[in-house]
């Protein structure tokens, strides 16, 4: 049976499946290495150390892997924590994904539809058609209601991905009116194309992983060939319209050293990549703070991605489901 990690207790013993994330190798006072992680199920996470046999068992699995583990539940500094035992990536057929990740907060088929009625406010024709084209292909649409955002930072659970893109898309529409001399289109293009490659690029089996596809070509470089393919085939496609739109998608992270291979050299890519970096952080740190105030501390642990502790009492509590 599940042990959900909201449940569990102080000197419990555990055997169950979780996914991993953040697995990290560190040095002891000791000066002897040992492994932390976060283990994690749709009922929140939790610290996790192994002592032993730390360089064989960290080959063992990966960060969206999802691992069984033997164990148990010890209180530190105020705070459960799983001392692990025993750890292997878990069989098929021996858990339930949906006991593990998560769904986005609102069905994928009614965001889906939202998404849909959006595109057809496109006042671009070309665009417009482009989109709808791509959105309404069958083994598009069949992918992007599981698809996540990522594999473990932001919007990392099934439907993720258009939850993210939805979110996107509303901040596009404020930021279009605020400032009149952006095109609305190309903001609302880019805030669904940007990682529209992601389908092909993650897939959830057995954890959210990387598929080959996804580690060789990557997202971007999928949804800027997505874009040539379908434009080609829309007859008067404007060849400078294409190459916008690709640029759009290529420049989206922002920065070279964070694997954009142009840097965004529109006002639309501009606020693409900054929109997109803004969404993703908010998604994130919300995630962490509410797992983080679980325990009933008042501030969080340092936090090594944003560099800070982040105080806790403040968060509005959870809506009721």
């Amino acid at each position: 049976m599940k042990q959900f990690i909201a449940k569990l207790e102080d000197k419990e013993t555990v055997h169950s499946v979780f996914i991993a994330r953040d697995k990290n190798v560190q040095t002891g006072k000791n000066g002897r290495p040992y492994l932390s992680m976060l283990l994690a199920d749709t009922s929140g996470a939790i610290d996790a150390r192994i002592w032993d046999n730390v360089d064989k068992i960290s080959k063992e699995f990966e960060n969206g892997d999802f691992v069984q583990v033997k164990g148990a539940i010890q209180v530190y500094q105020n705070r459960k924590q799983l001392i692990v035992h025993n750890i292997l990536k878990a069989e098929p057929g021996s858990y339930d994904i949906s006991e593990l990740v998560k769904s986005a907060a609102r069905p994928s088929e009614e965001m889906y539809d939202e998404l849909i009625s959006i595109v057809k406010e496109i006042k671009n024709e070309h665009i417009r058609t482009l989109v709808l084209k791509v959105l309404q292909e069958p083994d598009i649409k069949a992918k992007i209601l599981i698809c996540p955002a990522a594999k473990t930072i932001h919007h990392a659970y099934v439907g993720g991905l258009l939850e993210h893109i939805l979110s996107i898309c509303g901040m596009m529409k404020f930021v279009a009116g605020h400032y009149p001399v952006l095109d609305r289109d190309l903001l609302v293009f880019g805030a669904i194309f940007h990682d529209l490659g992601k389908i092909w690029e993650l897939e959830v089996q057995g954890g959210i992983r990387y598929t080959d596809e996804g580690r060789l070509v990557g997202h971007l470089v999928l949804s800027s060939e997505l874009i040539e393919k379908e434009a080609s085939q829309i007859l008067g496609f404007p060849a400078e319209l294409k190459n916008v739109l690709k640029h759009i998608v290529l420049s989206h992270h922002g920065r070279l050293e964070y694997g954009s291979p142009k840097r965004p050299k529109l006002l639309e890519a501009f606020v693409v990549a900054a929109i997109d970096d803004f969404d993703s952080k908010m998604n994130t740190l919300e995630n962490y703070m509410r797992d983080e105030k679980r325990s009933g501390a008042s501030w969080s642990r340092y936090n090594p991605s944003f560099d800070r502790y982040f105080y806790l009492d403040r968060l509005p509590e959870e809506a009721e489901e």
